[in-house]
């Protein structure tokens, strides 16, 4: 190179490439929530439950206890199953009623969450109609009553961590949905 020509010198370099390895994992940090939601939902894992689009044209002869656990966070809320349990053929479409009340005396808006245990079943457990994909508004004192349709998917025989699988618990949890700047 010619006499008078700038160069990066070895430290600047270093420096810059810090610089840019700081600004990928500031982005990485962020993105980390969103993209480990987006991988639970696709795969199923830690008990996250699939979004099914149609029911299953397959029905086998297995049964499993299918139970239902409500919980709420933060929220005054009473929430319950109308049945505790329900004992489904797998594959065969199965639909479930939760009651839920505003026990306070303010509109409260809540979505639920959920996932399955054991997590092998998350990937298999199909919900093709759920309360919990929108949040609710709910008047002071107003109750409302829930479907949620789903099936087990026959695949999971195919599955060896979930096979033998012979009761699974669907859990859902009722938390305050938060103002945007809240």
């Amino acid at each position: 190179m010619a006499k008078g020509t700038s160069r990066l010198s070895k430290n600047q370099k270093i420096g810059l490439m810090c610089a840019g390895l700081f600004v990928v994992m500031i982005g990485a940090a962020y993105a980390s929530v969103p993209l480990y939601r987006l991988f639970c939902q696709v795969t199923g894992f830690n008990g996250t439950t699939q979004k099914a689009v149609k029911a299953s044209n397959v029905v086998l002869d297995k049964v499993i206890r299918v139970r239902f656990d409500t919980n709420v966070n933060n929220v005054e809320f009473q929430f319950k199953p109308e049945q505790p349990y329900q004992d489904v053929q797998v594959g065969k479409t199965a639909m479930a009623y939760f009651k839920v009340k505003n026990l306070s005396d303010q509109p409260i808006r809540a979505q639920a969450s959920y996932n399955v245990l054991p997590e092998a079943m998350g990937g298999y457990f199909m919900k093709l109609e759920c309360f919990c994909f929108t949040e609710q508004t709910f008047k002071a004192g107003e109750e409302k009553e829930f479907p949620m349709v789903y099936y087990l998917d026959p695949e999971m025989i195919g599955d060896i961590d979930a096979k033998g699988t012979t009761d699974v618990t669907l859990s859902y949890t009722f938390f305050p949905v938060k103002e945007a700047g809240n």
